[in-house]
Formats: structure tokens, C-alpha cells, sequence
């Protein structure tokens, strides 16, 4: 009977640094630059940021149904200021690094938020407190072929799509 292959051996060996010269390899070190394709012509969109008028306009501003007011009007700005091959998406981003891609963001109560979208291209939704969610928006690059996809809000009741 033979004997299972040996696996190559690599090497192991341990070099002793001393910090300053640890601290000057990581000064000299280059790091790797990540290639993040943006659709040509597209920058940052603008849009001008909301204050409450008011003191007693502060309580409302910090509801969910706020948010995604401010948000709805965001996107509306952002799709009048993109390329024509390029749209406004978003993505939530929840504790762990959880991605979902947004297709609805609903409000459920004074700090509730719904999300509905795909996860690793799975359909799914979410409820949580609006402080538990980050919202990345950013400009997509749309497919020849493929339609515009909308985000739809559903703000005190009324439904948008955006």
C-alpha cells in the first residue's frame, strides 16, 4: 500500500522586526486600488440639504416618515441629473454588513422603516428601527436592454414611485 502524497511544504519562517522598522514597511507599503467602474459623465448628484424651520418642527424631523420623505425627494433630484444610461439606487446597509438592494422603503411607525428588496439575489424585506439602517445611495449604470428600475416610497400612506 502507498502512502498518501505529502503536500508541498511552504515556508514558515518567522522574521523578528523591530516596531520603527515595522512601522517603515507599512509607510512603504502600496496598497492595492480597488477598480470601481463609474458611468462616464456621472458625479456625485446634489442635493439641497433639509433644516427643520422650526423648533417644533424637530420632533417631526427625525421621524421615519421624514426620512423617506427627504429621501423620495432626493432620488427625484438625483434621476433629473444623471446620464440617460445611468439611474439613482439604493442600498441598505445593516449591522454585520448585510446588503439589501432596495426596490421599496416603506414607513411602519414613528422610527419604523420597511425594506423590501433582494438580498444576495433572494427576495426579501426587513423591518427596523431607522437608526439600525444605513441607506447607500448611489448612480447605477443601466443595461442597454434592461429598464429603468424604480424605487418605490410609501409615505403616511401614499405610495410613490420614484
Amino acid at each position: 500500500m502507498s502512502s498518501p502524497p505529502t503536500p508541498p511544504k511552504h515556508d514558515t519562517t518567522t522574521i523578528v522586526v523591530g516596531p520603527d522598522e515595522m512601522i517603515a514597511r507599512i509607510r512603504t507599503a502600496k496598497p492595492e486600488l480597488m477598480q470601481c467602474p463609474v458611468p462616464p459623465g456621472a458625479g456625485v448628484p446634489q442635493a439641497t440639504p433639509a433644516k427643520p424651520t422650526h423648533p417644533a418642527e424637530q420632533n417631526l424631523y427625525q421621524s421615519a416618515g421624514a426620512l423617506m420623505r427627504r429621501l423620495a425627494d432626493t432620488v427625484t433630484e438625483w434621476r433629473t441629473q444623471v446620464p440617460h444610461d445611468a439611474q439613482p439606487a439604493i442600498l441598505a446597509i445593516l449591522h454585520g454588513g448585510v446588503q439589501i438592494n432596495v426596490s421599496l422603503l416603506a414607513e411602519e411607525s414613528f422610527h419604523g422603516i420597511r425594506v423590501e428588496g433582494t438580498l444576495n439575489g433572494a427576495p426579501c424585506m426587513l423591518l427596523a428601527h431607522q437608526s439600525s439602517i444605513q441607506l447607500l445611495c448611489y448612480v447605477a449604470k443601466v443595461e442597454p436592454e434592461a429598464p429603468r428600475r424604480t424605487i418605490g416610497f410609501i409615505i403616511d400612506g401614499e405610495t410613490r414611485e420614484i
